[in-house]
Formats: structure tokens, sequence, C-alpha cells
């Protein structure tokens, strides 16, 4: 997709530091970083959505932001935790349309983190959460 400034990095149109890739795989670091060492991991085929990449492509963004957390550890000595953060779509505050998994390195107070809504972690009664899940297990038996 020559639009999607993913797709036009991965041709190399637009330059990027680059941290890892395989032939599935391409991971870089964002521009616009929360912390030193935030990488972004992308498929190498454009897939807008997170819910739209086959089986082996989850499991290698998983895989490869695995790897690259577990090294933003081993040589950023102020990286104390790792986010893992995919947004997937437009309301769930996706900016690319290119499936992309954030790998943010973190440390104690560095004042990143989740704005909740109002009325957000009130209790739900026990069959309020069971009327959901059914109605997920049955999307879910009927793929």
């Amino acid at each position: 997709m020559s639009n999607c400034i993913f797709c036009r990095i991965l041709s190399g149109e637009f330059s990027s530091s680059v941290v890892w890739e395989n032939e599935t795989i391409f991971a870089f670091l964002d521009i616009h970083p929360i912390s030193e060492g935030h990488t972004l991991v992308i498929p190498k085929r454009h897939v807008e959505l997170f819910t739209e990449l086959l089986p082996e492509e989850v499991a290698q963004v998983a895989q490869s932001g695995q790897l690259i957390a577990s090294h933003l550890k081993k040589s950023l000595p102020e990286c104390e935790g790792v986010t893992f953060s995919l947004a997937n779509g437009v309301a769930a505050g996706q900016e690319v349309p290119h499936a992309h998994l954030h790998v943010i390195p973190r440390r104690s107070g560095d004042g990143f983190g989740w704005k909740l809504p109002p009325g957000c972690g009130q209790q739900v009664p026990r069959e309020g959460l069971e009327a959901v899940a059914q109605k997920l297990r049955s999307s879910i038996n009927r793929a």
C-alpha cells in the first residue's frame, strides 16, 4: 500500500533505525518515542488490523516483541519493565493503518500510563459478566 507510512519504510522510501527483522517481521525504533528504545514491531505484509493477521503472523509479532523486550532490559540499564501496546482500529487509538505492536521500555515514575474513563474499575455483577461471556462463546463457536 503506497500511502501507508510503514509500507513506505519497508520499501526503503523512508529511513528507519532497524532493531530486528526476519522474513515476516520488521522491528524499528519509533521516531516519536515514549521512552528510549520504544520499538515498533510490524508484519512485512500490509495488514491494517491485528485481527486480520494470519495465525503465524500473530505468533511472529508476539515472539518478536518478547525478544525485543528481553533485550531492552539487557541493553538499557534504566529499563525496569516493558509495556506492550497494540491498538486494533481507530476507535482503539490505532493511528497508522498497518498492524503494529509497540514495545515500550518503562521505569518507575516515568509518568506514562493509561488514562481510564470515569466509572472504570467498578465491579460488574456476575450475571452481567456471564451474559457477555455467553455472547463471546457463541460467536467463537460459530466461527
